[in-house]
């Protein structure tokens, strides 16, 4: 089992993710922009305002660790967020992979206000994401071929949904990342039904119950 970091404020961010001091800068620039939005759009549970920078920043931050961590980790190529409410994970590894790696950032979001604050941190941080103020399945069909690296989601609906809204991006060489909770056995045994796929489950270092499930080379079953 991870150790679980108690991430309080930036400080401890810093030091539990090994981030420069110009990373934690746009990561605190970001959470005040946060901050002033949510007074307007529920970009975040009330109830974690207080806690954001572990149950959002840090808990986000995990990929980094991960794609440091594996051997086989792309360094570049195009990234896919979808449902990205406030930006989680997607805003948060666009800034904190800007110096390590070379990604181009999507982030697809169908509520317009939510999107209208991504766009507002993308511009204040100049950071190479796109918004695509859409459903996900309006996308798939408007999008031209492109062919992702990293799909990720956090928090949106239950595995066997995200695969099929996935499925139109995934290529033999693309990785998902899906931020699950205690019910992750539950739902892959579900998904196992009319999916099959690899899948690894890794700890979360910021929740006791929770997981990334890394999901490769997904096909529906006939």
């Amino acid at each position: 089992m991870n150790q679980i970091k108690v991430i309080s404020g930036p400080d401890q961010f810093a030091t539990s993710f090994n981030v420069s001091r110009e990373t934690l800068q746009r990561l605190e620039r970001y959470v005040e922009l946060l901050r002033k939005w949510q007074k307007a759009v529920n970009l975040i549970a009330p109830s974690t305002l207080d806690q954001i920078w572990h149950r959002h920043i840090g808990d986000s931050a995990q990929i980094l660790d991960i794609l440091r961590e594996s051997d086989s980790s792309k360094k570049s190529g195009i990234w896919l967020d979808i449902g990205s409410g406030g930006g989680f994970p997607g805003l948060v590894a666009a800034i904190i992979l800007s110096h390590d790696f070379d990604y181009q950032f999507h982030l697809v979001e169908s509520n317009g206000r939510k999107c209208a604050f991504l766009s507002d941190v993308v511009r204040h941080l100049d950071l190479p994401v796109e918004i695509h103020n859409e459903r996900i399945e309006d996308y798939a069909r408007n999008q031209q071929g492109e062919q992702f690296s990293i799909i990720s989601a956090r928090a949106l609906t239950s595995l066997d949904r995200l695969l099929a809204l996935s499925e139109p991006f995934l290529s033999s060489d693309t990785v998902a990342y899906f931020f699950k909770g205690r019910e992750v056995g539950g739902e892959i045994e579900q998904a196992a039904k009319g999916w099959l796929f690899e899948q690894r489950q890794i700890a979360s270092c910021t929740s006791t119950d929770g997981c990334i499930l890394e999901i490769k080379n997904l096909m529906r079953k006939d």
